[in-house]
């Protein structure tokens, strides 16, 4: 007798109500994966969650803190206005511009796909060529 086992990849998405977070919740689902859609205020995830579900994806928002990300109000505590950030950031990376959402999720994408099935415990930096 065979048994066949039908395993769904399941992808945990945080900040995934806008921008970053919300452009690889799209994406993941749109390769196939299951995803938790996770924001500190769960009502918030109503829109990802829908456009994921809206097209056949599976998607289930949850509510928790994990971090607080680098936004506006973050960078205000270091005395600069955001697009002052931008800016510099711009000039200090070797592309010459900051990362976009999709970005993020074209790498994401791909660490998630069977084509990544030999990439283990690796730390992958986003960000355009600029020394961590």
């Amino acid at each position: 007798m065979t048994h066949t086992i039908h395993v769904q990849r399941t992808a945990v998405v945080t900040g995934a109500t806008r921008g970053f977070g919300a452009t690889a919740a799209r994406r993941l689902a749109g390769d196939g994966l299951a995803v938790g859609v996770i924001d500190p205020d769960e009502a918030d995830c109503a829109d990802t969650v829908e456009a994921i579900t809206s097209v056949g994806g599976a998607a289930l928002s949850v509510a928790a803190d994990v971090a607080e990300g680098m936004d506006r109000a973050s960078v205000r505590r270091f005395g600069l206005s955001f697009e002052q950030f931008r800016r510099g950031a711009e000039q200090s990376i070797p592309v010459g511009r900051v990362g976009l959402p999709d970005d993020i999720a074209q790498t994401a994408s791909f660490l998630a796909s069977p084509g990544a099935g030999l990439v283990s415990g690796q730390v992958v930096y986003v960000a355009g060529g600029q020394a961590n």
